[in-house]
């Protein structure tokens, strides 16, 4: 034997080797967010930042980089696509565009459904995340925030808001609640929603059903006479941030840990940011004069029966796993509000 060596029994040497890989330092990784929303201005942008930054904490060997307003080349609908294809890691994304894909996603649209942000908080715990998260994996997806955008009516003047008295009127809307304004009689604008301002002032338009969100961006206390502000809403938009399911698999155990406790922060900070967003259109309305109210009990249960009745009924004849998502989301709904 050579001097000054020290034989290191076997068992011993394998703990050594196994410690000193565990305080090895993880591989650096790059998390491409693309989003086509405006990085401060839109609390989609915001909560981005909020993600990304609890997720480096987290795991300081993941590096997010986020590219606002389609800044990476892609269009709205590539996105879903180059996260299906592992070509982008996450975007942040209207789930209308998801659900034009995967229709059985779109339960989470039915108009009325989720009528608050409390109610919607209660779904994220619930089994129905887990069903949603089972058909997102199978289409390459998986999703990583529960961000809700509720949202109401504005109007070119005050009217009573039961559905029969809408018939005939012009409207700007999103996702599902498009279908439920058709049914009631109303007519669909195909103009952009940014021009939405200018012909509520022409009277071309007669009103808009969007998030409160877009109340802010189009400035509609300016444009518009009567709005529906709080209480339970008929407009709750899900906008989450999802991931690529390849992104994901390659991702270790420890920072799949920092992406959820990273998007349970953003969620957070996602909710009370639509509480502002609610109280401060409810200002901006008051102070320039605009008549604000919540929808009356009657008006909302004729919206949620001819809801039922029409945009519900069809979801629920897509097919035996529509049926199944819609009975999960009524449970967990129904024992919210007994």
């Amino acid at each position: 034997m050579m001097r000054g060596c020290v034989r290191i029994p076997g068992l011993i040497l394998l703990i050594l080797v196994t410690c000193c890989l565990s305080m090895a330092p993880a591989t650096a990784q790059e998390l491409n967010i693309s989003h086509q929303f405006h990085a401060e201005d839109d609390s989609r942008g915001r909560a981005a930042q909020v993600f990304a930054t609890e997720a480096a904490k987290r795991s300081p060997e993941l590096k997010v980089l986020i590219h606002p307003q389609l800044s990476m080349g892609f269009t709205r609908d590539e996105q879903l696509e180059a996260l299906q294809s592992g070509t982008l890691d996450l975007t942040i994304l209207p789930f209308f565009v998801a659900s034009k894909k995967i229709p059985e996603l779109s339960v989470v649209m039915l108009p009325g459904l989720v009528p608050d942000l409390a109610t919607a908080r209660a779904l994220r715990s619930s089994t129905l995340h887990g069903k949603l998260q089972d058909i997102a994996a199978a289409n390459g997806l998986r999703i990583i925030t529960w961000w809700w955008m509720p949202g109401g009516f504005a109007l070119a003047a005050p009217r009573a808001l039961k559905p029969i008295f809408l018939t005939g009127l012009k409207f700007q809307s999103c996702g599902l609640m498009q279908n439920l304004l058709v049914a009631a009689g109303a007519q669909l604008g195909d103009e952009p929603t940014s021009e939405a301002p200018m012909l509520l002032d022409m009277g071309a338009l007669d009103g808009v059903a969007v998030p409160y969100e877009e109340f802010v961006a189009l400035r509609l206390h300016e444009h518009a006479l009567f709005g529906t502000i709080g209480g339970r809403s008929l407009v709750t938009c899900f906008t989450p941030m999802l991931m690529s399911k390849k992104t994901w698999d390659r991702l270790s155990q420890r920072q799949r840990q920092a992406i959820e406790e990273a998007a349970a922060a953003s969620d957070a900070y996602f909710e009370n940011a639509q509480i502002e967003i609610e109280a401060r259109v409810s200002e901006a309305f008051k102070t320039t004069g605009v008549e604000v109210r919540n929808l009356t009990d009657e008006e909302l249960t004729d919206w949620l029966k001819l809801a039922r009745e029409t945009v519900w009924v069809r979801y629920r004849e897509m097919s035996e796993l529509s049926r199944e998502l819609l009975r999960t989301a009524s449970e967990v709904i129904s024992q919210r509000w007994q």
